[in-house]
Parts: C-alpha cells; sequence; structure tokens
C-alpha cells in the first residue's frame, strides 16, 4: 500500500460540537500513524493555539503528524514552531484591507504566526473568543500592525452576515488580484494571500512528503475547505457540511463530525 496523506479540518469536521475529538476518530487515527501513513490539521486556527488546544491528546505527538495553520498558510510539525513554509500577505496590502473593514463598521480580526490582534472590543469579540479559545491582543491603531507578517484578516459581522457578502462583491474589483475571499462561517469573511489556501498547504506538505496528490485525502466542512477538497487525490465532504463543498467533493460521509466521520474515511480510504 503506498503511503497516504489524510489532512482535515477541524471545527465541524474532526472536533464534535463539543470541541473534542471522539474515541472512534482517535482510535483510527492511531491505527492510521502507526500504519506509517501522514496526518494533518489543516485549519483556520493558528498553529501555536491548535497545538495547546490538542496537548491533551497524546496520539498526536509523532513525527509524522503536521499542522498546516492559519488557512493552510503556514505549514508546521505538529511538535515544533519552526515553520515548513509560510505565505504572508503584503503589510500594506492588509492594514488597506483591514482599514476599509473598520470604515464600514465591521469587527475585525488579524493573525501573524504568533499573535491574533483585534481594533474592537464588543460582543462579536466575545462570541468570537468563546469560539475559538483563543486570546486576542488590542490594537489602538492600524499602523500597531507595521512590520508584522500577517496571515490572514477577518471581518465578522453576526447581525447582519449579508452586509459581509456585500463587501466581498463590492470589493471584487478592487481586492481580487491579490487576495484570495471567503466565508469560513456564515459570520466570518476572511482574506488571505492570492494563490494561497488550504489547497496549496496540502500540495506543498505532500511534495515535502514525497507522497504523489493522488494518495491525498482531504475532509472539510465549510466553505474554506472547497479548495484543499478539489485539491486531493479523494476530496471528502462530511454529512454535516455545507452544500457548496458537497458539491464539489468525490466523496460524501455518512456520519457527521458528531458520530465518527473521520473514522469513516480512515476506513474506508486508508485502512481496508
Amino acid at each position: 500500500m503506498s503511503k497516504k496523506l489524510l489532512a482535515v479540518d477541524m471545527d465541524g469536521t474532526l472536533f464534535n460540537d463539543d470541541k473534542t475529538i471522539s474515541k472512534e476518530n482517535l482510535e483510527a487515527i492511531t491505527e492510521l500513524l502507526d500504519a506509517g501513513h501522514v496526518f494533518a490539521f489543516d485549519t483556520g486556527r493558528p498553529n501555536h493555539a491548535l497545538r495547546e488546544i490538542l496537548s491533551v491528546y497524546d496520539e498526536f505527538k509523532r513525527d509524522n503528524v503536521y499542522i498546516l495553520g492559519h488557512q493552510g498558510i503556514i505549514g508546521t510539525k505538529f511538535d515544533s514552531d519552526e515553520a515548513l513554509f509560510g505565505d504572508y500577505l503584503n503589510n500594506d496590502d492588509a492594514r488597506e484591507v483591514i482599514a476599509e473593514v473598520l470604515r464600514l463598521g465591521f469587527t475585525c480580526v488579524t493573525f501573524d504566526a504568533e499573535h491574533i490582534y483585534t481594533f474592537n472590543d464588543n460582543w462579536f469579540i466575545e462570541s468570537y473568543k468563546k469560539l475559538s479559545g483563543e486570546q486576542l491582543v488590542y490594537l489602538n491603531s492600524v499602523d500597531d500592525l507595521k512590520g508584522k507578517n500577517i496571515t490572514k484578516l477577518i471581518a465578522i459581522d453576526y447581525d447582519h452576515p449579508e452586509n459581509l457578502q456585500a463587501f466581498k462583491d463590492d470589493h471584487e474589483a478592487v481586492y481580487g488580484d491579490r487576495f484570495e475571499s471567503f466565508f469560513s462561517h456564515y459570520a466570518f469573511l476572511e482574506y488571505i494571500k492570492k494563490g494561497t489556501g488550504k489547497g496549496d498547504g496540502v500540495k506543498k506538505l505532500a511534495g515535502l512528503t514525497g507522497i504523489s496528490i493522488d494518495d491525498v485525502i482531504t475532509v472539510g466542512d465549510e466553505r474554506n475547505d472547497i479548495s484543499m477538497v478539489e485539491a486531493a487525490g479523494i476530496g471528502v465532504a462530511v454529512a454535516n457540511a455545507r452544500e457548496e463543498l458537497k458539491a464539489v467533493a468525490d466523496y460524501v460521509t455518512e456520519n457527521d463530525n458528531n458520530h465518527g466521520a473521520i473514522a469513516e474515511v480512515i476506513h474506508k480510504f486508508v485502512i481496508n
């Protein structure tokens, strides 16, 4: 059997709704790793934050486990902060978008490799912190971001997410040649560097590990997972995925994220 690379999204895919990983999924992942295959978290979460969240799971403390964080932009081994690759936004371009997002009244969070920043103090930010489980650094000015290696930014509007879609559409002509933009949540509009994303990250990891893209399997549930599902030899949508993702997937699981969807994928496509 050829070596496989399984790359999975976290929230709504590997995680149960309570943000834990089921025993069924953990046992299947352990079986995959014991057989010498490669496992990667392909996630919007920062690498260091995900590593902290998953520190309670000894199963992932292996050489064949990787994190593709910040929407696949920064690749590291699970147990290391050393970047195997990283693609950052042009700092001037990033601050231009952030300033426009704030000018129009949206809430904004932005990221570098070590920190998450915001300029707002409202219930949107409190909801984001509760959802992500991450700490934020509060800034007074967009200029405070000068010189930082920014990986991505998120415009947030829980009350009127349709306004985010209007922002995306209205600014496509201005930003489309410099940024990829997509929804990672109904109220989160994300901007990353053009030509990067979860699909690009999994391709880079496949190259680094010497695994053919035909032997790559990816699994997700949201619109930001489309690029990685399309990039893989086998792209999978979990049963609870958005219809947009199911439409481009090679396979849709019978089980949802709360009932061992990842174990189903492993036993169907890797260990059988």
